[in-house]
């Protein structure tokens, strides 16, 4: 099943080319500052981020689709290490990232600071899982939720209770479907445009890729993809592009496990890049 795209931007106004000329700009100059002080890993995760986002809006040309999974496999280790540092703040770490320098630096200051919050590890890990990046998926699915909530960013009940969700089923714990039931009744009660549009659309999905619940994986993955696009373009300011709708990170997780446990992903659409849900450059 096809689904089109609503939101397209006004590239006769900016041009496509300058939406990817920042991002690849930083990106080629990150050997030189990436040693300078700890938060450039969260920065230079967002610029490839950023940088596929705007990409799913170019042909998906092979040297164009590289390009953007290269940028996401840099882009999971970065925000795995990150939050690692958060969770050991008194603990001198060392990274080596693929081919950027060598650093070493610890957490303090980084939960006062409002630097982990489960909108990062959402994003986080199911980056991990869109890269096949096992070695952050598990560090994140250890990353203890009592920790996040001790962040001066503060979250919605729900909003940690979708990580405990997500980290029950990684480990296959049996109160995995006990969770999954408790945070749907949550995001239903608590009933606001985020609660409805992300959390209850990322659970239904969730739901169908693994339990027997009775959804049909394709036709919800296909609903909140519609959905979610909704929400983040109500949710941005007027002429203001919302850029997050252009590669669902929870929803296109999903559809990456969907295929790699042998199943058939029949959503076509530009914000899931079937490169990125075929796995075809992490492998």
């Amino acid at each position: 099943m096809k689904i089109e795209r609503i939101c397209k931007p006004k590239f006769e106004k900016v041009p496509l080319n300058e939406w990817l000329e920042f991002p690849r700009e930083e990106i080629d100059e990150t050997p030189d500052f990436f040693e300078d002080y700890r938060d450039n890993l969260i920065k230079c995760a967002k610029d490839r981020l950023e940088l596929s986002r705007w990409l799913t809006w170019e042909v998906q040309a092979p040297e164009i689709a590289n390009e953007s999974a290269m940028g996401l496999r840099y882009a999971s280790k970065m925000y795995a290490a990150f939050l690692k540092l958060a969770e050991h703040p008194e603990q001198d770490l060392t990274f080596k990232i693929f081919d950027l320098p060598e650093v070493t630096w610890n957490g303090k200051g980084m939960l006062e600071a409002g630097r982990a919050h489960p909108e990062q590890w959402l994003d986080a890990y199911f980056l991990a899982m869109v890269t096949r990046d096992s070695e952050s998926m598990n560090s994140l699915a250890s990353f203890p939720v009592e920790v996040m909530k001790q962040s001066a960013t503060k979250a919605g009940p729900v909003s940690y209770k979708l990580v405990e969700v997500f980290q029950a089923y990684h480990h296959r714990q049996e109160n995995y479907p006990l969770l999954l039931n408790e945070c749907m009744k949550m995001a239903v009660e608590q009933g606001n445009e985020w609660a409805l549009g992300i959390a209850m659309g990322c659970l239904e999905t969730f739901a169908a890729l693994t339990t027997d619940i009775g959804f049909d994986f394709n036709e919800t993955l296909a609903k909140n993809v519609q959905l979610q696009e909704k929400y983040w373009m109500n949710a941005s300011e007027p002429d203001t592009v919302p850029v997050e709708s252009f590669l669902p990170l929870q929803l296109l997780g999903m559809a990456c496990m969907w295929h790699d446990m042998g199943n058939e992903v029949t959503v076509e659409s530009d914000s899931l890049p079937r490169f990125l849900i075929n796995g075809t450059y992490f492998k």
